[in-house]
C-alpha cells in the first residue's frame, strides 16, 4: 500500500474508536471504483460515502444512455443528488470536527514526540499534498488498529512512560549522606557506579573543621534509579533531590536550525564557487565564515545537550558522622536577707542596719544533660572559701546530676559599716561567680561552664550619740594610734642608730673638753 498511515486509538465520550489516516492526494483511485468518487471519499465517511459513489455511478450511466430532454432531467438529477450529498457532507463534517476536538483533547502530550518522525516520513514521500480522514467506530477501525504494529494504545487516557516515547530527558540528582568512615564510603560509592557502567566525573575532599567529600558521577539513564537506591544506603540519608528536565523541544529546534544553517552554508559555498568579482568573493567569504561559526555553535550546543541526555548526573556528598554532643547548662541565682530571715526567700537588693548580720543564699541548678563536677563559688567582695559555705545534708556541692539543684548559704557580719572588710555604707555591689566542669556519661570532660550572679547591699549610717563605751573606745583607739606613731618613728630611725650614737659620743667628748678648759682657766 502506497499510502502513509498513522493510527492512534482514543476512546471519546461516546465510546467510539477513531483512526487518523494520512493519504496522498495523488494516489490512484480505489480498485473497482470510479475516479469521480475520490473527492467524495475524501470528505464523506462511512455509509454516506458508499451511497454517494453509487448515486454518482447511476447518474453517469443515465447520462451516457439517455439523450434529449431525458438527458437534461438526468443532469438535473445529478445536480440535486450533489446538493443532497453536499448537505450530508456538511453535517458529517460537523460531526467529524467534534470527533477531532475530542481526539485532540484525549490524545496525550506524548503524541508530539512522533511529530519529528512524521515530518521525516513526509519529506521522503513524493511531492503532493496530504489529506486527513477520521473514521469513527466499526470493526474496520479495530482491524486497522490491530494491523498497525507501531501504534501505542492508551488505556483510560493514561500517558505512556516517557522513556518508551523516545523523549530527550536530562536526569539530575543530589544526595547527601553521613558516614562514620568517609574514605571507605567514597570508595564504595565509586565501585557501585563502576559496576553499573558509570564513571566518576569529579571529586572534592576537605578535612578542615569537618571531613567531607563530594563526588560527581555520570551514569546511563537506565541505571539512574538503581544508582540512587544504592548510593543513598551508604550511610544515614540527610538530603536527596531528583529532577528531570524534558529538552525534546530544544533538541528538535536545534536540529531544525542546524539543517537550515547547513543549507545556507552550502548555498553560500556554491555562490562563492561561481563568484568572479574580488569584492563579491570577499563579501561572500565573510558571510560564509559567520554562518559556519554559527553552524558550529549550534552543533556544539546540540552535542552538549545530547551528552547531558545520554548520561545522567548524580552529585553525592558524604560527610563524617559526628556523635551528638550532650547539652551542657547551669543556672546560678543569689539572694540576701538581714538578721534571722531565710536568705533563700530574700532579695537581690538589701538595705541593712549597722552592726547586723546578712545571710546569703546561692542556688545552683543543673538544667543540662551532663553531670556537673568540680564546682566552685567565689566572690571578690565577700572573699569566702568553699569551706565557709553551708550545704544541706541531702545535697552535694561536689557533684550535681542533670535536673538536680543545690543550695549553699553564707553569713557575714556588718561592723562599722563594713562587711568582709569592705565599706557598704555607700552601697556595695556583690558579685558571685560559679565554675563547673560537665562530664559526659562515658567520662569525657566537656567545656567548663561559668556563670555570674549579682547582688546589691546598702548599710545605713549610725546616727546615735556617743556613750561611755564609745568614749573609752575612742581614747583607746587614740592611744593605740600614738603608740603606732612612736613605733613608726623608732622603726624609721633604727637604720641610723650607729650614726646617732657616734654623733652623741662626739658631742659628749666635746662638752667634757670644753669644761676642762674652763676649769684650767
Amino acid at each position: 500500500m502506497n499510502d502513509t498511515e498513522l493510527q492512534w486509538r482514543s476512546r471519546n465520550a461516546g465510546g467510539t474508536m477513531g483512526v487518523i489516516r494520512v493519504e496522498r492526494r495523488n494516489a490512484p483511485p480505489p480498485r473497482g471504483g470510479n475516479a469521480m468518487t475520490v473527492p467524495i471519499n475524501r470528505t464523506i465517511t462511512g455509509s454516506a460515502a458508499r451511497w454517494a459513489r453509487w448515486l454518482v455511478v447511476a447518474a453517469a450511466l443515465l447520462n451516457r444512455t439517455i439523450t434529449g430532454s431525458a438527458a437534461r432531467w438526468a443532469r438535473w438529477l445529478v445536480v440535486a443528488a450533489a446538493l443532497l450529498l453536499l448537505a450530508s457532507a456538511c453535517a458529517g463534517g460537523s460531526d467529524d470536527s467534534g470527533d477531532d476536538a475530542a481526539f485532540s483533547e484525549d490524545a496525550p502530550a506524548s503524541f508530539a514526540a512522533s511529530d519529528e518522525a512524521m515530518a521525516e516520513e513526509e519529506m521522503d514521500m513524493d511531492e503532493g499534498a496530504t489529506s486527513v480522514r477520521l473514521a469513527s467506530g466499526g470493526a474496520a477501525a479495530e482491524e486497522d488498529m490491530s494491523d498497525d504494529s507501531g501504534t501505542g494504545a492508551l488505556a483510560g487516557g493514561t500517558p505512556t512512560v516517557l522513556a518508551d516515547l523516545g523523549r530527550d530527558i536530562i536526569y539530575t540528582a543530589w544526595i547527601e549522606v553521613e558516614a562514620v568512615d568517609v574514605a571507605a564510603a567514597s570508595a564504595e560509592a565509586t565501585q557501585i557506579v563502576q559496576d553499573l557502567g558509570g564513571i566518576t566525573f569529579g571529586q572534592q575532599t576537605s578535612t578542615r573543621d569537618h571531613v567531607y567529600t563530594t563526588l560527581t558521577f555520570k551514569i546511563r539513564p537506565a541505571q539512574f534509579s538503581a544508582a540512587l537506591d544504592q548510593l543513598s544506603k551508604l550511610g544515614e540519608l540527610v538530603d536527596q533531590t531528583v529532577s528531570a528536565e524534558d529538552v525534546t523541544g530544544i533538541v528538535v529546534d536545534l536540529n531544525s536550525r542546524i539543517a537550515s544553517a547547513e543549507v545556507s552554508v552550502d548555498r553560500l559555498r556554491e555562490f562563492l564557487s561561481r563568484a568572479t568579482d574580488a569584492e563579491g568573493v570577499a563579501e561572500l567569504e565573510r558571510e560564509l565564515s559567520a554562518r559556519e561559526t554559527n553552524l558550529e555553535q549550534l552543533r556544539g550546543q546540540l552535542r552538549t545537550l545530547r551528552d547531558r541526555v545520554d548520561l545522567a548526573t548524580i552529585t553525592l556528598t558524604i560527610s563524617e558522622a559526628t556523635e551528638a554532643v550532650p547539652e551542657t547548662s547551669v543556672l546560678l541565682e543569689a539572694w540576701l536577707a538581714a538578721g534571722d530571715d531565710d536568705p533563700c526567700l530574700g532579695f537581690a537588693d538589701l538595705s541593712a542596719e549597722p552592726e547586723s548580720e546578712v545571710g546569703f543564699c546561692f542556688q545552683i541548678e543543673n538544667n543540662g544533660e551532663t553531670t556537673l563536677t568540680d564546682i566552685t563559688l567565689s566572690s571578690d567582695a565577700l572573699r569566702f572559701s568553699m569551706d565557709d559555705l553551708v550545704v544541706p545534708v541531702d545535697m552535694d556541692l561536689e557533684r550535681i546530676e542533670p535536673g538536680d539543684r543545690v543550695i549553699a548559704s553564707l553569713t557575714e557580719e556588718i561592723t562599722d559599716g563594713r562587711i568582709a572588710g569592705r565599706v557598704a555604707t555607700r552601697g556595695l555591689e556583690i558579685d558571685v561567680r560559679l565554675r563547673a566542669l560537665p562530664v559526659a556519661d562515658d567520662g569525657t570532660e566537656l567545656a567548663r561552664l561559668a556563670r555570674t550572679a549579682a547582688m546589691h547591699l546598702y548599710v545605713q549610717e549610725d546616727d546615735s550619740p556617743p556613750n561611755f563605751g564609745d568614749a573609752l573606745s575612742g581614747g583607746w583607739n587614740a592611744l593605740v594610734a600614738v603608740g603606732n606613731g612612736v613605733l613608726l618613728v623608732i622603726g624609721a630611725l633604727l637604720p641610723f642608730l650607729p650614726v646617732i650614737l657616734i654623733a652623741l659620743a662626739v658631742a659628749w667628748w666635746w662638752l667634757r673638753r670644753r669644761r676642762a678648759r674652763r676649769a684650767g682657766d
